[in-house]
């Protein structure tokens, strides 16, 4: 399991209470979810505007060394 930490934050009152309804009484893991989806969509646009610059197969190459690097790895045979 990950470790977490505490923080604060401040909302509106109209989000927190939208965020009250839907989180089903974990509000902590509710915003977790929120938060890391968010982060996802903001790396797939970050990897969609360098893929438009440098090109696709710029980005298959770098799949490519990824999985080579996985390969070394031991029992990371294909």
């Amino acid at each position: 399991m990950a470790s977490t930490e505490r923080i604060t934050v401040t909302l509106p009152a109209d989000i927190l209470a939208a965020i009250r309804t839907e989180a089903e009484g974990n509000v902590s893991a509710y915003t977790a979810k929120a938060l890391k989806a968010q982060a996802v969509r903001d790396a797939a646009a970050r990897l969609a505007e360098w893929q438009a610059t440098y090109g696709r197969e710029q980005v298959e190459d770098l799949q490519a060394l990824a999985l080579d690097a996985l390969d070394a790895l031991p029992g990371g045979e294909r």
